[in-house]
């Protein structure tokens, strides 16, 4: 397996990907084309963007990580917005293989940490925690609908 920056021909593939793996259990999203065309614009196209691309020995892709590079006090932190594998290389160790190649890029990009948020009654939880990940105690995500 190899992680690299993902290239713009690599999109489409991206999508297909992201689709087959955030369509199914236990997520069941319904993107339309166009909403998803859209998310992954918003992803990719602006110039902190962070694409990076897992890919099996054959060089097909079966991850993505897709993401925004921030600078803070403490250096520059990688934000995952959206990490995923193949279903079929689920449960493998390839999640943790893409995490611990990615860190020769991020090192090489100055980025000091990565940060994510996920859910915690989704199996991402206990594996972002088996990789190292930690809740911040004196952290909390807040959401607030925009009232009509």
């Amino acid at each position: 397996m190899e992680v690299r920056l993902m290239e713009p021909p690599q999109l489409e593939d991206m999508k297909t990907l992201f689709l087959d793996v955030f369509s199914n259990d236990p997520w069941f999203d319904q993107w339309t084309d166009e909403q998803l065309d859209a998310y992954m614009e918003d992803l990719t196209g602006n110039s902190n963007s962070l694409s990076l691309a897992l890919m099996d020995e054959d060089g097909k892709l079966i991850g993505g990580s897709l993401g925004y590079v921030f600078n803070w006090w403490e250096g520059r932190e990688y934000f995952i917005r959206e990490f995923f594998v193949s279903r079929q290389y689920q449960n493998q160790g390839a999640g943790s293989r893409f995490l611990s190649l990615m860190n020769g890029i991020l090192k090489e990009k100055g980025i000091r940490h990565i940060a994510l948020t996920t859910e915690k009654d989704v199996p991402a939880y206990p594996f972002y925690q088996k990789n190292g990940f930690r809740d911040l105690e004196q952290s909390v995500y807040l959401v607030r609908k925009v009232t009509e």
